[in-house]
């Protein structure tokens, strides 16, 4: 909505320029014939080296959508000093200080800025309940601030600047709630109520919610639950990222074998994709059952008889009838990534793999769990992705037992790199015991564990490997309910101004953040909660970024550098 306001008040021919992160942030909702309808005749990256030496286009008005950092605008100062088109209209992402408007006014000597605006658009939009801040390693952070460099400093700024957007885009001036056992969500907590405070004039047209109860904004730590992020999933959107790595809704697929080249990169968003916005969370045997469906209908309205039995014979059956991929690219996309999808499960012994992870998530057995661990890890069902993975969860689960460094000595035995087996001590450094605030397994009690066996044998396991409820559905559901211990996730105090809701107030709306990382599988629960709210209740999901197992790693293997063993 933001982006169609800002291009269609300004009239005649237009070129859009954007930096970096807003080509991204465009892109995550706003296809390129999207912006074409717009009479945008041209796009610009600001960034490029070559913006520089753009010839001069004054017969074009120039709609910049730019973040407001220091670098832009000394480039905007610069560019205005001699300008290349007619008419300058410039949306800034977030807050702008009012020292920095001053030096623009001085800086258009030729008049030809005709306005400058604060567009909250910030972050990187998803869906309409789930955000990202793509900022991929943030593992460093959780370290003593003394120890930040000023990479650390600038990733905790820009996530201040992303929940301050998200606040004045969604309307709300919410009261902040941390982990308490995460000193860096209080720290997170602190400065963003600073900002909220400074910012005040901007909220005094936001009225307070209906029944006078207030939003939140709940500040998580991905440290809390490690294991979410290393589990295989089986939902459409958490497979294509654990699989393939969705970037920006993006996919990569130039790897797949006997890939056609329309196909190399394709995009899968809810906002342009009725298929996909259908299927998201869809399981992958609902998710096969329903392609099948799709090209049975063309099937009828073409009258071609092939037989369909299969995700392979649907693929030979795109393959073979080149007017299907015209009438129907979509599905044909739908049906090559599906058929990719499978070749990776079975070629990677993703089924096998997957039933013991969840067993270990959700079971407690510490003698059947080692050796069924150590007799895949003996195996050749599966790769060492999926090795190393297994000890994870065995480790996380099992923390301080002595069988870790039997299943450690496998792995090496197994070709595992040293750098790679050295992160399952790394793992338990960043998310062990120690850190997490909450009982992750429900294994401290006996009773604990009683009632949760208890529970799955009430509902009935659908799925075997679907079993792993994330621990953020539990605490999304106490907050919804007014249940959530002020004991673990106090409220931020030191920078408020005006009472704080009682503990039993339930929100109308709340934003859950998780500094460190949301996951596919914990959005897949906030939807599901979503969905089931009573009285318009509801939850946004926002994460540094989403990960998948891989960049999870990845994240978490920074802290090894820094300790020189990288």
């Amino acid at each position: 909505e933001y982006v169609q306001a800002m291009v269609d008040r300004i009239s005649g021919m237009k070129v859009l320029i954007l930096d970096t992160e807003t080509i991204g942030i465009i892109s995550m909702v706003f296809s390129q014939s999207d912006i074409l309808r717009h009479e945008v005749f041209l796009t610009e990256n600001f960034d490029a080296d070559s913006f520089a030496q753009e010839d001069k286009m004054r017969h074009m008005n120039a709609v910049f959508l730019l973040r407001p950092t220091n670098k832009n605008f000394l480039k905007l100062a610069e560019e205005l000093k001699s300008p290349r088109y007619n008419e300058y209209h410039i949306f800034f992402t977030n807050v702008v200080p009012h020292m920095r408007l001053e030096q623009l006014a001085c800086c258009d000597e030729h008049e030809v800025v005709q306005q400058v605006q604060e567009f909250f658009a910030d972050v990187f939009a998803i869906s309409h309940d789930l955000f990202s801040l793509n900022l991929p390693s943030t593992a460093r952070l959780t370290e003593d601030r003394s120890l930040w460099t000023s990479y650390e400093e600038s990733v905790f700024d820009r996530t201040l600047d992303g929940l301050l957007s998200v606040c004045l885009s969604l309307r709300m001036l919410p009261a902040i709630r941390y982990t308490a056992a995460s000193d860096l969500t209080w720290q997170l907590a602190q400065r963003l109520q600073l900002r909220l405070k400074e910012e005040q004039s901007l909220f005094e047209t936001i009225e307070r919610e209906k029944r006078g109860e207030q939003p939140i904004l709940l500040l998580v730590d991905r440290r809390n639950d490690p294991v979410t992020p290393l589990l295989n999933q089986w939902t459409y959107q958490a497979m294509l990222h654990e699989l393939m790595s969705m970037d920006n809704n993006r996919i990569d697929m130039s790897n797949v074998p006997n890939i056609r080249p329309e196909l190399e990169m394709i995009v899968m968003s809810t906002a342009q994709d009725p298929f996909f916005e259908e299927n998201t969370l869809a399981n992958f045997g609902d998710l096969g059952v329903n392609i099948k469906k799709y090209v049975e209908e063309y099937q009828k309205t073409t009258k071609t008889n092939a037989k369909i039995e299969s995700i392979e014979e649907m693929q030979r059956f795109v393959d073979q009838y080149p007017e299907f991929r015209k009438l129907s690219g979509n599905v044909s996309k739908h049906v090559t990534v599906v058929h990719e999808l499978s070749r990776l499960v079975e070629a990677n012994g993703l089924l096998e793999a997957s039933q013991l992870e969840q067993e270990i998530a959700c079971s407690e057995n510490r003698p059947e769990h080692f050796k069924a661990v150590m007799e895949m890890l003996k195996g050749d069902r599966i790769t060492n992705m999926e090795r190393l993975r297994l000890v994870l969860l065995y480790a996380l689960k099992y923390e301080g037992d002595s069988s870790i460094s039997q299943l450690k000595k496998q792995l090496i035995h197994c070709s595992i790199g040293e750098d790679q087996v050295a992160l399952v001590d790394q793992m338990l450094r960043y998310a062990g015991q120690h850190v997490r605030s909450v009982d992750l397994f429900q294994n401290k009690s006996l009773m604990s564990w009683t009632k949760a066996a208890v529970a799955r044998q009430i509902q009935g396991v659908e799925n075997v490997y679907t079993q792993h409820k994330t621990h953020l559905a539990g605490v999304a559901e106490n907050l919804l309910k007014g249940r959530l211990k002020e004991s673990s996730y106090p409220f931020e105090t030191s920078h408020r101004t005006g009472s704080i809701p009682s503990r039993e107030a339930k929100p109308p709306r709340a934003v859950i953040f998780v500094i460190g990382g949301a996951t596919y599988e914990e959005a897949r629960d906030i939807a599901e909660l979503n969905r089931n709210a009573e009285g318009g209740r509801s939850i946004v999901l926002g994460g540094t970024t989403i990960h998948n197992s891989r960049s999870f790693l990845t994240d978490v293997a920074q802290l090894n550098v820094r300790a020189g063993h990288g």
